[in-house]
């Protein structure tokens, strides 16, 4: 977040990207201005009442002097004073509302939009903490700090007229200071936003090794380094608390002395009314009437400091969904192509992360309705092969195609309805068995689901648990085992009943009597499917149709299980590694 905070160009592209009608918001704004200039009424009112007592009238409002009439008075402008603030509030706050709930709304359409590859990259933290607190702060903006700061503009302005046409010379003294006060206070921006931005990447640094602490805390304690890594989190906060105070101390000098200016003005006011009234040019109950009606210019003032580093604050937010906002969305066609059948091929295919190239020259045909699993040492981007296939990202160089069409002219729609995915890590969400396997087919009968789940063999433990299919898995599924969760999610891919597969290192982290069961479910789940696996057990992709072998990015060996061992090639040495691995285990 290198941007620097500007809060009209923040109100701006907030009012632009939400893309309803703002007429209710400025109206609403309009109106609690108005109601915070008719607090100066009764101030008026007051200071000519004593005028009038004083025997100083002012033409044309001797009937102050009535109480009768200066209480009606009264109430007739605290009535439109409720009246205004009534449905100001109302106005400002629905308009808010409607805005920044666009806002909301285009924001997520936007990151539904983002390649899954991108969304993969990113802490779901960071993202969750962009979609509710970001757009909180930002939502203070419009319904809170912008009111209140235009309303202490306006109340201000309308206060020193005031003062300038009850008597000049008074308000000269009173506001002598405040143009050079307001300079101090914009200048001192600059400071804010550097440091803002300092104290941004240390929160967020801070913020990361606490999450790593909490979530390795268990591995630490084992290995004895919990109070290490403590001394490490102690030291980050402390680096986060010096900066802020740092913060406070130089960038809040410029705001106190931007206050102590504005208040000199009361000194100002008490020593040029003192030689008014001794030179007989004023009324000592004048001078006095004079005070009580300054509040009413320095209160607004004092506020405005704190509202322009509330609405600094909460830019700063703003900027932070703005780089969301910028993030290239995912290519979509214009005519969207239907694949000609279910064979897959990489044409010269080459993909980095960042500046670190992980694919180089890949070409690879998968054949239709076979099984095509993709071997190799752990960072050879075989991950990557399979991701690219189902178009988490798209490639820097070459072409993914499907049935013969380019992947990104078919659309992301039509493409993930051809594919299911079995991840090592399976996502399940915070509700019941039966919602979480719904999920690959909206409106699957509770019977498909049952059969579904018969096929990758999980349904004997669902109906074991004592909700059986209705039983909330909790968040992540963590309530169920690892091989459990897996054959949740095989049972989901059953039920989509897409006709291309993609398994990515399903059987990795589990035990051996889950994998059996994994492995019969994939079976029955490969049939007349064009299936792409990732695997490191060799063990599991024997019978392959054809096994990839990748090193350093790139195709070393293709063929059959029993036509590479015989040449004796990296598959063949990964083969005897393992191997001499069980052996040695048994």
């Amino acid at each position: 977040m290198d941007e620097p905070v500007n809060v009209w160009r923040s109100m701006r592209r907030i009012l632009a990207r939400s893309g309803v009608p703002t007429a209710r918001l400025w109206v609403g704004l309009a109106l609690r201005l108005l109601e915070r200039c008719c607090e100066i009424l009764p101030y008026l009112l007051c200071y000519l009442w004593l005028r009038e007592i004083a025997q100083a009238p002012v033409d044309g409002f001797g009937w102050v002097i009535d109480p009768a009439s200066l209480g009606l008075a009264l109430a007739a402008v605290f009535a439109v004073q409720w009246v205004l603030a009534y449905f100001g509030q109302q106005m400002c706050f629905s308009g808010t509302y409607q805005v920044i709930g666009a806002y909301r709304e285009q924001l997520i359409d936007r990151v539904r939009g983002l390649p899954i590859g991108t969304l993969r990259e990113r802490r779901l933290g960071q993202l969750a903490d962009l979609l509710t607190d970001d757009i909180s702060r930002v939502e203070s903006i419009f319904a809170h700090i912008t009111a209140d700061f235009v309303a202490a503009i306006g109340i201000a302005s309308t206060a020193i007229l005031m003062l300038t046409w009850i008597d000049w010379r008074l308000a000269a003294a009173l506001a002598g200071l405040v143009p050079l006060a307001t300079v101090v206070l914009m200048a001192s921006r600059h400071l804010f936003e550097s440091a803002g931005l300092r104290k941004h990447v240390r929160y967020k640094q801070a913020a990361g090794m606490l999450i790593e602490y909490i979530g390795g805390l268990a591995t630490l304690r084992l290995f004895n380094r919990s109070g290490a890594w403590r001394v490490r989190l102690d030291d980050a906060f402390g680096d986060l608390r010096v900066l802020s105070l740092g913060i406070e101390k130089w960038g809040g000098g410029p705001v106190m002395l931007y206050r102590l200016m504005v208040e000199c003005g009361l000194l100002g006011l008490f020593l040029v009314g003192a030689w008014l009234v001794l030179a007989a040019d004023s009324t000592p109950l004048g001078w006095l009437a004079f005070f009580l009606l300054a509040y009413k210019f320095i209160g607004p003032l004092l506020e405005m400091a704190e509202y322009l580093v509330m609405l600094r604050h909460a830019c700063q937010s703003e900027i932070k969904l703005e780089e969301l906002w910028r993030m290239p969305l995912l290519p979509e066609p214009t005519l969207p192509d239907a694949p000609r059948h279910l064979a897959a091929r990489f044409e010269n295919v080459s993909f980095g992360y960042g500046e670190s190239r992980t694919l180089h020259g890949v070409s690879l045909e998968v054949p239709e309705r076979s099984v095509t699993a993709i071997v190799g040492p752990s960072g050879a981007g075989k991950s990557t092969l399979l991701h690219l296939l189902a178009r988490f990202h798209d490639p820097d160089e070459g072409n993914v195609r499907i049935g013969g069409v380019d992947a990104r002219e078919i659309g992301s729609d039509r493409l993930y309805g051809l594919v299911s995915m079995v991840f090592q890590h399976v996502q399940l969400f915070n509700g019941s068995i039966l919602e979480n396997i719904r999920i690959g087919k909206e409106d699957a009968s509770d019977a498909e689901v049952m059969a579904a789940c018969r096929a990758a063999d999980c349904h004997e433990f669902i109906s074991g648990l004592p909700a059986g299919y209705q039983t909330r898995v909790g968040e992540g599924g963590l309530s169920l085992s690892g091989g459990e969760r897996q054959r949740l999610s095989i049972a989901r891919a059953l039920l989509k009943d897409a006709p291309l597969l993609l398994l990515d290192e399903v059987t990795a982290s589990v035990d051996p009597q889950s994998q059996l069961s994994i492995h019969q479910a994939l079976s029955k789940l490969a049939v007349h499917r064009t299936v792409v696996m990732v695997a490191h057990r060799l063990s599991t992709v024997r019978n392959a149709d054809q096994i990839v072998v990748l090193r350093e990015g790139r195709i070393v060996e293709v063929g059959q299980h029993w036509q590479l061992l015989r040449q004796g090639g990296l598959y063949a040495e990964l083969w005897a590694a393992q191997a001499s691995l069980q052996g040695a285990m048994a």
